[in-house]
């Protein structure tokens, strides 16, 4: 019976099939966690991460786009759209103001609030914390209607243009407050529903400061070249900007500086400024030049300094070494008792001038000490000719002899 059942339903048209079905429900049903993450959005990256896409899209739909690369300092364009999200360098309150300035005066910026910065303070809403939850967008007028494949995502939770994982909510006033009013200046464009209490927040939001608009977004992830590209993240985006500027006249600034490219203050420049523009700079460098005038006064003398020659002898038994070594190197030997011979002579030189000859003073010798003869002739026979070292042993010996009964 089990034979009969392998043999029908493992066949290649049942096998088959039940494989390319179960690889279509793993890949359907998968984490895409890849595509649902990410906080660098820079227009310059072609990466799933970035977002090159959005800048292409802008440009073929008739926008002037460009990128900012320097600080937001100075007088900047009121009637530009400048966009800041996700950028892995948090701007300076001084560079939140001058913006906000400039959209009081007509500009409009795209931006992401995050919780406890400049930006969020300022414009009184921040993003809520990520969360694990997915959150899905309710029916509203910038995603028009539902595409289906989209709604294929969304049945099984991949992440997709009308999924988000973060909301709105109003800043407090105070550290101690734990909840805030929305304000009554912020108009949300788009809505999230929570899936469990089934509350409706904000998800992007429209506030009006000045004569400018700030676009607060909670979760830009939809901007991301990946999500663009497989899913209606073009067309929020698209939809977005038109509702702060329908007519595509404003120019599309994308800020490149906090994204980390850009120009950056070298530390030569830096430390040139604190030299030279500070008051600490300027004592420093005072500091620094009497310090070099102290060393050159107490460096120079009016009279260059006289060298002081030192000798040094050597010991006697490094004396003698270096001779014996020196006398040894050349085979010396004859040199070497006619040394010993002057050595005897001039401990003891029997009262004879120091012009008479070395065999005159062994003769000499003989006549006082008779019995030292065999001696004496050892020393005149090594005097005469270059002895061998045989020889040279035994005028060392002689000596000694000599010298011992010298003595006595």
């Amino acid at each position: 019976m089990a034979s009969r059942f392998s043999e029908r339903w493992l066949k290649p048209r049942f096998v088959l099939p039940g494989l390319a079905v179960a690889l279509a429900v793993a890949v359907i049903l998968s984490p895409a966690a890849e595509v649902a993450q990410g906080r660098f959005l820079s227009t310059r990256s072609r990466s799933v991460n970035g977002s090159r896409g959005l800048r292409e899209v802008l440009d073929k739909l008739g926008w002037h786009t460009s990128e900012r690369i320097v600080p937001y300092e100075g007088l900047l364009d009121s009637t530009a759209t400048y966009i800041m999200v996700n950028t892995p360098i948090d701007p300076s309150a001084v560079e939140i103001h001058t913006l906000l300035e400039v959209v009081r005066r007509g500009a409009n910026a795209v931006v992401v609030p995050y919780r406890g910065s400049v930006l969020a303070d300022s414009i009184g809403v921040q993003a809520t914390d990520r969360s694990i939850s997915t959150y899905y967008a309710i029916e509203d007028s910038l995603f028009g209607s539902y595409d289906r494949v989209d709604t294929l995502r969304e049945a099984f939770g991949i992440f997709d243009a009308r999924s988000f994982h973060r909301y709105l909510e109003g800043t407090p006033a105070t550290d101690s407050d734990s909840d805030a009013a929305w304000p009554p200046t912020a108009t949300p464009l788009v809505e999230i529903r929570t899936p469990i209490r089934k509350r409706v927040h904000p998800e992007i939001a429209t506030q009006t400061i000045g004569r400018g608009t700030v676009v607060a977004i909670a979760d830009p992830t939809f901007l991301r070249n990946d999500v663009l590209r497989k899913t209606a993240g073009t067309v929020l985006a698209v939809r977005l900007l038109e509702s702060i500027d329908s007519t595509r006249t404003s120019p599309i600034v994308f800020d490149e500086y906090h994204q980390g490219f850009g120009n950056s203050i070298s530390f030569t420049e830096l430390l040139g400024e604190a030299l030279l523009e500070t008051t600490w700079g300027h004592a420093a460098l005072q500091i620094g030049a009497a310090a070099l005038l102290y060393l050159l006064v107490i460096g120079v003398r009016p009279i260059a300094p006289i060298s002081t020659a030192r000798l040094e002898r050597r010991s006697p038994l490094e004396h003698v070494g270096a001779l014996s070594r020196a006398y040894e190197g050349i085979g010396a030997t004859g040199l070497a008792v006619q040394r010993l011979v002057r050595g005897v002579r001039r401990r003891h030189p029997l009262g004879t001038a120091a012009t008479l000859s070395d065999e005159n003073y062994l003769a000499l010798l003989r006549v006082r000490l008779p019995a030292l003869g065999s001696d004496i002739d050892t020393l005149s026979r090594a005097l005469a000719q270059k002895p061998t070292a045989e020889q040279l042993v035994a005028a060392g010996a002689a000596i000694d002899h000599i010298e011992r009964n010298i003595i006595t």
